[in-house]
């Protein structure tokens, strides 16, 4: 059973904020600039208190854990912009092996150890909760790394994030979870077109840019 302590009109009212600021930081986050983060952090902070009224525990934990992350992302951004070429290149860094490998080691044993966890503690929906946590984890970790593959860890934990609020009767968060996969189409082709990777040395699955440049 949930136990809601806020009253309908204020979890409605923080969920449209919510959405509202994250739409301006989707705007951001395809042009790569760093003052996306500070719209990220209030979107999170609404979002974390609603999905708290709805017990929906891993997501509104995952929701403090991207507040934490967009503190990382204002300095990691920072320095990328201070170590950028051309004004207008999207630096953006490799994908390691290693990097690669501990988020896969994350999902396989993240996933199904949220998942019990969740239905311990009676969340509604402890699958669609733990997979879309786990990967959001791995995809917010990758964007304040400004590596392009993030879009595809996005894509498919949003199409999770949508499934689970079609079932809280979220329809804000679905909206902006439709909004978020659009985003992420654009984001790819933007990063596509206009990166540049910054740490050619490094080692891992490469995706190839149209600018077909590297520095070092």
């Amino acid at each position: 059973m949930i136990l809601a302590f806020l009253p309908p009109q204020t979890a409605e009212i923080l969920e449209i904020v919510a959405t509202a600021t994250f739409v301006i930081y989707l705007v951001l986050q395809i042009f790569h600039s760093r003052y996306m983060w500070y719209l990220y952090i209030p979107s999170c902070i609404c979002a974390a208190i609603n999905f708290f009224n709805s017990a929906t525990w891993a997501f509104a934990a995952l929701n403090l854990y991207y507040i934490a992350m967009g503190v990382v992302g204002i300095i990691n951004w920072k320095k990328d912009k201070d170590a950028q070429v051309e004004g207008s290149t999207i630096p953006l860094h490799k994908l390691g092996w290693n990097t690669l490998n501990i988020s896969i080691v994350i999902s396989i044993v993240g996933i199904p150890a949220l998942y019990f966890l969740l239905k311990w503690l009676n969340d509604p929906n402890p699958l669609l909760d733990s997979i879309t946590t786990v990967l959001s984890v791995i995809g917010t970790w990758w964007l304040t790394r400004s590596y392009i593959v993030q879009w595809f860890v996005w894509i498919t934990a949003d199409i999770f994030a949508i499934w689970m609020n079609v079932n809280l009767g979220n329809k804000w968060f679905v909206l902006q979870f439709v909004l978020c996969i659009v985003s992420s189409i654009i984001g790819l082709y933007m990063w596509h077109r206009k990166g540049e990777y910054i740490d050619a040395h490094v080692r891992g699955p490469e995706y190839p840019l149209k600018k077909g440049k590297k520095t070092t």
